[in-house]
Parts: structure tokens; sequence; C-alpha cells
């Protein structure tokens, strides 16, 4: 039985033009303590994703799942206020921008002791040590004297780790990292990639991590689901989305990877956006920017399939949405 088990997950957004289909059909399962790495360029509904899990979708959205379990227990059909301990305690997320996730009139320490108190209870003197231990373990210096600043008084390294402390706080099953380092420096990057994965492998959480950045789930992902559009596209163990891409989008998001081209001086893009409401083509999504792109791809959508062509143990997870998926010699071309 998996942790999390999300079958045909949909969630569409009423606006002025018209009922918007955000995310299609999306198929999930993630085990204990397992890494998921989820990756696509911004606007492939890799956070839109992640916050229908968390309940955390505004009011015009709709979500439809065949199956949405956390723990066998059904997310769509329990009460509200279950829903929400659930979230609290089992299932935590980071978000992407900690600067603005934080309150700016309250300290971190307020911020941090009210999630403990909802969730926790405890006495005052409880879980203001407690904080202090939180802080501590997500490598802030002087943890008690930093429980009154505010969140303009530290860097965006420091927030970020704030809002891990407080992810981490009620010891979740599943942790979401929505673009964890996004807005940090290089350095700082490799320094909250290392925490997390440190605090997963010490908990054994199991954690979805979303990113655009390839290299990132190359270093800490079990799994990797590529979205683009809404759809997922393609999915697998690392090594073998990395090794053997199947999809043209999976393979061109390789191939502008910096260190697959050393010394040159432009690096390869994949032409065009990814479309929006107004310009959803007919067929595969990805048939207007797909250099491989044939007449059926624009006529009816494909069905992620299983795809069995690398011959790995781990062929049930490789799955991919594509007509003409990439053969050997492409994928040498595109992810050598």
């Amino acid at each position: 039985m998996p942790l999390l088990d999300i079958q045909n997950l949909s969630v569409a957004f009423q606006t002025r033009s018209g009922v918007f289909s955000a995310v299609t059909d999306i198929h999930l399962t993630l085990d204990k303590g397992e890494v998921l790495g989820v990756v696509g360029e911004s606007g492939s509904g890799k956070s839109v994703t992640m916050l229908a899990m968390m309940g955390l979708l505004p009011w015009n959205a709709q979500v439809t799942a065949d199956r949405f379990s956390f723990d066998d227990q059904d997310m769509l059909s329990m009460p509200e206020k279950a829903r929400r301990r659930l979230t609290g305690n089992d299932i935590a997320m980071i978000f992407q921008e900690p600067t603005t996730s934080l309150n700016p009139s309250f300290t971190i320490g307020f911020q941090i002791i009210e999630a403990l108190k909802i969730h926790e209870g405890g006495s005052r003197r409880q879980r203001r040590e407690r904080a202090i231990e939180l802080l501590d373990k997500v490598g802030i210096p002087a943890p008690a004297k930093r429980l009154g600043d505010y969140p303009h008084q530290l860097s965006g390294g420091m927030n970020q780790r704030v809002m891990i402390a407080m992810a981490i706080a009620c010891n979740p099953r599943l942790l979401i990292a929505d673009e964890p380092t996004t807005a940090l420096d290089v350095t700082i990057q490799a320094q909250i990639l290392d925490l997390l994965l440190e605090l997963q492998q010490e908990r054994g959480m199991a954690m979805i991590l979303i990113t655009h950045d390839m290299g990132v789930v190359a270093e800490a992902a079990e799994r990797v689901a590529v979205m683009y559009a809404g759809q997922l596209v393609e999915t697998g163990t690392a090594g073998d989305v990395f090794h053997h891409p199947r999809h043209p989008y999976t393979g061109a998001l390789l191939n502008a990877l910096p260190e697959r081209h050393p010394g040159q001086g432009r690096l390869p893009t994949i032409p065009g956006v990814v479309p929006g409401i107004e310009d959803r083509p007919q067929g595969c999504l990805f048939n207007p920017r797909c250099p491989h792109v044939q007449e059926d791809c624009r006529q009816t959508r494909p069905a992620l399939e299983s795809d069995h062509s690398t011959g790995s143990s781990h062929d049930v997870f490789k799955k991919v949405r594509c007509y003409h998926p990439l053969v050997a010699q492409e994928q040498g071309e595109v992810a050598p």
C-alpha cells in the first residue's frame, strides 16, 4: 500500500473565459521514505497539483480524482477539520518564496510556536524550547535570540530554514518542497538541498521535490515525474529518465543542461512557451514545440502508457505520453 496514491487527478478553474483545465489525468504514487522529483517549466502544473493535495486552492478550483488517498485515507471525502489536521501533522509543505510565505508582522518565534500550539499543544515553555530546538536543527545560529527576529531581519536562506523548521515541527510523514532553492544564490541552494535530504533520511520522511532544475533532481530524487501543460508526460526512475529519456520534452530539458555542452557559447533551447488557457493545441500539447512532431500528434491527445524500452527491472515505473518516443539514437543526441 503506497503512502500516497493519486489516480486521474484533475484541477479546473472557473474563469471569465470559461473553465480552464490546469491539471489533467495525473497519476502519482509515493512509498514511505521515497523521494520523488517533479520537474517541468513554469506553468506546467507542478505547484497546482501539490496545492490540491494540501487543500490550498482558491474557491473557484474544482478538484476531481478517481483516487486521492494518503495512508489509505480518502482526502477528497474526509471532513474539512480532519483534512486540516492531516495536512498539518502528517503532510507539510515548504513554499517557493520564504520571504512572502512568512508573515512580516510577527516574529519567527511567534509563527513557529503558533504552529506548535495548534498541532502539538504543550505548555508555553515547552513550545518555546521546541521552537529553539527546531531552529537549531535547521542550522540557524543563536536560535534563542533569533526567536525575536522578524522575517525582514533574516536573509532569504535563513527565512527558508525557518520555513523548513515550521514544516518539520510536527514530524510529517510526507514533506512537499516547492522550488525550495529558487530564490537563493548557488551556495545557499546547495546548503538547503543538503539540509532537506539530511532531514528526510534522518526522519524517514517521504518527500516530493518540485523544481525546474534537472540537476537538483539528479542529485536528490529516486523517481522522476516530468510535467508539461498540466499533464504527466514521462515517469520513471531517475536513472532511466536521465539516461533513456523517451519523451521529446524530457530530452529537450536534458539537452539544455549546461554541463552537457561544456565550452559552447549558446545552449540549446526549446522554442515557444507552455500553452495557456487561450492557445491549447489540438492533439499532443507539446506538438507545436516538438522537433519530432508527426500528423497523428496534431490530431488526438496521447495517453500516458507503460514503456518497456529500457529493459530495466524498474520498468513498472516507466511511462510515457507520446506516439513517437525517442529511440536510442535520438536519446544519444538529446541526452548524451
